[in-house]
């Protein structure tokens, strides 16, 4: 039998820790979506939840990729996901105590977006520092689905949690997952990003630097921290602030070409795929009718889809070329869109046709996400790693709400099938575009 390395070990405990803070955070996010809701029957309420939940995030990435660069990552998403449960703890307290208010509760989903937006960037840099570059792909495909298989069961569990228990018991869960997530995150020993030496939070050096962790292998070389210290000061040297910082990432990402373009098409490509992530409820209604369970069923098709091609990244284990698996699945998911479009404009309402499309579309989805992510992580420099991924994590959380705005009112113009198909046809001539901007070669 195969003995595990040591990053192994570090990187179950890790992905465990993390399993069960966002299982948590899943749970009261569905909670509190449910609460508005039945609490207010208001579009309006909603609405603020959304941006509650949504705005946060998107502007405090202007600096977490700054402090996930330059503070220790395991802090970083240590005091994240405690900020997260103190604000579920605190709005337990307040719904113990009878105090109910509406704006209680936008005021928790901001300061849970906040919690997020910290924490999203700097898990992203952390698992390179853990994991050898040639495993990467394997542990962002099981990162993956954890996630995927987490998105699958919490509106599941999160109704059976709100038919046995008060919203304030629920918010408590979240409270004792990221305890469970912090204790580990303590104990873990994990590399240092700058240095490597590998101990865990009180200084205890539980493993040798030695082993084979996170590229560079075993301690980072004292010419390679100083090419990392040149290159921040060199892009640094204007402004120090952490607005500075993260204008030096921007610099750094315009400075490198592949990174600019593939960021570029990235964007592009996950702005036009605003529509088939949220006009689906209202293409199913025009076309299916008003039960609930073609939206249950859709859902599951589609999150059941992508927690299976996680494990599928995670059996793979390595690609040839990163840029061309995520142009051939890019491809993949404009024809499965069009694909779908063709059937509402002929008239084709057979719910299995539509549940196999999101199906497969869902399996697409982790092969593009974390093989980007990956490449962003072998191709950016590990002092970079953190502000890389927060103008990441900026284009992944504005994309959707940008596409809605631009697309969205066209569904009460035209028919849905007809801005499906537009996407996903504007979605194939932007990879096609790509095929000579970006080097095949990584």
């Amino acid at each position: 039998m195969k003995k595990f390395a040591p990053w192994q070990y570090v990187l179950t405990a890790f992905y465990s820790g993390q399993a069960a803070s966002t299982l948590g955070t899943a749970l009261v996010q569905f909670a509190l979506i449910w609460y508005v809701t039945f609490r207010t029957n208001s579009g309006l309420a909603l609405t603020i939840m959304t941006i509650a939940s949504f705005l946060p995030q998107l502007l405090i990435a202007l600096v977490s990729g700054v402090w996930a660069d330059r503070y220790d990552r395991r802090w970083v998403i240590i005091l994240a996901d405690g900020g997260i449960a103190l604000a579920s703890l605190i709005v337990s307290i307040f719904f113990i105590k009878g105090f109910e208010s509406i704006w209680l509760i936008f005021l928790v989903s901001a300061i849970r977006s906040l919690g997020g937006g910290i924490q999203g960037p700097a898990i992203n840099a952390l698992i390179p520092q853990i994991v050898p570059r040639g495993s990467l792909v394997r542990s962002n495909g099981i990162y993956s689905t954890i996630g995927n298989i987490i998105q699958l069961l919490s509106p599941i569990l999160g109704a059976t949690m709100i038919v046995i228990l008060p919203i304030w018991a629920i918010f408590m869960i979240d409270v004792g997952t990221a305890a469970i997530a912090i204790v580990i995150m303590l104990a873990l020993p994990l590399p240092h990003q700058k240095t490597g030496d590998v101990a865990n939070a009180f200084g205890v050096n539980k493993q040798g630097a030695d082993f084979d962790w996170g590229f560079p292998s075993g301690a980072v070389e004292a010419e390679q921290i100083a090419d990392f210290a040149s290159v921040e000061e060199g892009l640094e040297a204007e402004d120090s602030s952490r607005i500075g910082e993260f204008k030096a990432g921007l610099q750094y990402i315009n400075g490198k070409p592949f990174i600019k373009k593939l960021m570029t098409v990235y964007a592009m490509f996950m702005i036009l795929l605003a529509p088939i992530a949220t006009l689906l409820p209202l293409f199913i209604r025009r076309h299916f009718g008003l039960e609930v369970w073609y939206v249950t069923a859709a859902q599951i098709a589609l999150f059941a889809g992508m927690a299976l091609g996680g494990l599928l990244v995670a059996a793979k284990g390595e690609f040839k070329s990163r840029v061309r698996t995520i142009r051939a699945v890019g491809i993949v998911l404009a024809l499965l869109t069009m694909t779908l479009a063709t059937l509402g404009i002929t008239n084709v309402n057979i719910f299995v046709f539509f549940a196999m499309i999101l199906l497969l579309s869902g399996l697409a989805v982790p092969f593009y996400t974390t093989t980007i992510n990956v490449l962003l992580q072998e191709n950016v420099d590990k002092s970079f790693h953190g502000r890389v991924f927060a103008v990441l994590y900026m284009i992944g959380s504005a994309a959707i709400p940008l596409g809605t705005i631009i697309f969205a009112p066209l569904a009460d113009v035209i028919q849905i099938e007809f801005v499906l198909f537009l996407t996903g046809s504007l979605q194939f001539l932007i990879l096609l575009w790509s095929w000579k901007k970006i080097p095949l070669d990584l």
